[in-house]
């Protein structure tokens, strides 16, 4: 678990105003310094991590919110950082995640990734290892600024953070969940509904000082749907195939849109102007009226000017509740 040392908690008076939301480009400076020692990454490793991340920031196959305090000045309101990535076949075979992973699994993973020796996956991969119910996540990091589990500043976070894993991870076909950390970080794996597992190389790390000792937590569907409903990991194993199959660009509107974002911060995000926003917007429309004539009920056809505030709010109200069509999704 990542933490900025010698940083104040917030004092007992501050009323944090928190939110979650997808990484920018914009937050990684901020989000840089967040890291966790563990992952044993220098200055240069930083950089170079920094600009590959600039470059990852929209891939399909990395997820990767922050948790925002914004009653806080611009520069110190990242409290929270979560990446996870769904990891592309060669790599899930290089590190043994089906038999006998061994530590430092995040280390190896941005190794590859950095080198260029593993690509990550694209929608169309991501959609077609979704429909097949193939989906394998690991959680690189979760850091936060400050890591006291009795500040109630610190709860706080963490619980913006429960919230911030479920919009981020319901709605795909999961098949497992790996998730390294640091064994002080136990608590909040085991309570978020992950299982202890063991590395292959668990004697070799028995040595180690606590700070520097990962620990390997993990969730599997059998597992997850063998558990009555509550936790926030196994809750993400629930899953339907979407009805709509909105395009990449389609969805990319409604995952942003659901997070607040005025328009203008829409049509930055998606390259267009005023007019080719709206465009999307209809074409989300038109798909759901194709396959659902009904959707929004009697009198909604005509001039999308009046009507197209009303149609937003019917349409992302759906997809708060059905996650699985923000989703990749590419049937055989």
């Amino acid at each position: 678990m990542g933490a900025l040392s010698g940083a104040p908690v917030r004092p007992a008076d501050h009323r944090p105003r928190l939110r979650h939301r997808p990484l920018r480009a914009a937050d990684l400076a901020e989000c840089i310094a967040l890291l966790p020692p563990y992952l044993g990454i220098d200055d240069d490793g930083r950089e170079r991590l920094a600009l590959w991340w600039s470059r990852m920031v929209d891939a399909p196959g990395m997820l990767s919110g922050v948790i925002e305090d914004t009653a806080l000045p611009a520069g110190q309101r990242i409290q929270g950082w979560g990446v996870s990535i769904i990891v592309p076949p060669l790599l899930r075979q290089r590190l043994q995640l089906d038999h006998a992973p061994r530590s430092h699994l995040a280390r190896s993973a941005y190794s590859a990734l950095l080198a260029d020796e593993v690509a990550m996956l694209d929608d169309r991969e991501v959609g077609r290892l979704n429909a097949r119910g193939e989906l394998v996540l690991l959680i690189l990091h979760f850091a936060l600024r400050h890591f006291d589990l009795g500040n109630p500043y610190t709860l706080k976070v963490i619980a913006s953070a429960n919230d911030s894993f479920r919009a981020f991870h319901d709605g795909y076909q999961w098949q497992a969940m790996y998730y390294e950390n640091l064994a002080s970080a136990a608590p909040i794996a085991l309570q978020s509904g992950f299982n202890a597992a063991q590395f292959a190389d668990e004697g070799e790390l028995a040595s180690r000082p606590p700070d520097q000792r990962p620990a390997l937590f993990v969730l599997t569907r059998a597992q997850a749907l063998a558990q009555m409903p509550g936790t926030t990991a196994r809750n993400c194993f629930e899953w339907q195939a979407p009805r709509f199959r909105f395009s990449a660009a389609q969805r990319k509107l409604l995952c942003n849109a659901l997070f607040d974002e005025h328009d203008d911060a829409l049509m930055a995000l998606l390259d267009v102007s005023v007019h080719g926003l709206k465009k999307h917007w209809r074409a989300i429309y038109e798909r759901i009226e194709a396959v659902e004539p009904d959707f929004f009920g009697e009198g909604s056809a005509g001039d999308d000017g009046k009507r197209g505030p009303e149609k937003r709010r019917q349409v992302l109200a759906y997809v708060r509740q059905r996650p699985e069509e923000l989703r990749p999704w590419l049937s055989a």
